[in-house]
């Protein structure tokens, strides 16, 4: 995926290292071009453009799949005014401004950790805010991995606690114990059913 970016230089060095090696960058556009192409060389990118922000009309011409707008804070309005000014289509436009109240982000989040460090925990809880906002973790003599998330019906629960399961080669050996909490809110909803569900999640 060829990508165009557009980032402050601050932050540059560690923006870069946690976006995935298999991208294509066909322009960097940055507020301190020179700074940005010393991190860019650093990094192994030395055949990548970096022009300056003022320069991003020349880059919107150059060809990309998708417009990588990093910024250091969570600043919509930005995010507005670079679609506005240039016209820019949203769906070309990837942002992380909103995933930090993205609730199908944290979860995912939550499952690729726990995968990547299942063998560290002797037990997982799950259920609604109940159990994400009132389980007392440090408490627990074993160490737990609370996958607890508001409005989180059983269907789900069932899936997460078979994805904890089904960690560490097929079947997680090192888990002794599971909390799945109930409440009547658990029995009136399925997700399942709705087009947004993430199961999707439970195979990465």
């Amino acid at each position: 995926m060829k990508v165009l970016l557009i980032s402050y230089t601050r932050n540059l060095t560690e923006k870069l290292a946690a976006l995935s090696p298999d991208l294509e960058y066909c322009a960097i556009a940055t507020g301190d071009p020179k700074r940005a192409k010393e991190i860019c060389n650093s990094a192994g990118l030395s055949e990548v453009p970096v022009h300056s922000l003022e320069e991003l009309p020349i880059c919107l011409k150059l060809p990309y799949d998708y417009i990588l707008l990093l910024k250091d804070g969570w600043w919509s309005s930005e995010f507005k005014d670079l679609v506005r000014k240039y016209n820019l289509p949203h769906n070309k436009i990837l942002t992380f401004s909103a995933l930090h109240a993205n609730d199908n982000f944290l979860l995912e989040r939550s499952l690729r950790y726990f995968k990547e460090h299942a063998a560290e925990f002797e037990m997982f809880a799950t259920g609604i805010s109940t159990a994400e906002k009132d389980l007392d973790v440090p408490s627990f003599k074993g160490k737990l991995f609370n996958f607890g998330r508001g409005s989180q019906d059983l269907y789900y629960n069932f899936q997460v606690a078979k994805f904890a399961m089904s960690c560490g080669g097929g079947h997680n050996k090192t888990i002794r114990y599971a909390l799945i909490g109930l409440a009547p809110y658990s029995f009136h909803y399925d997700l399942s059913q709705t087009p947004a569900n993430v199961l999707y999640s439970c195979n990465i």
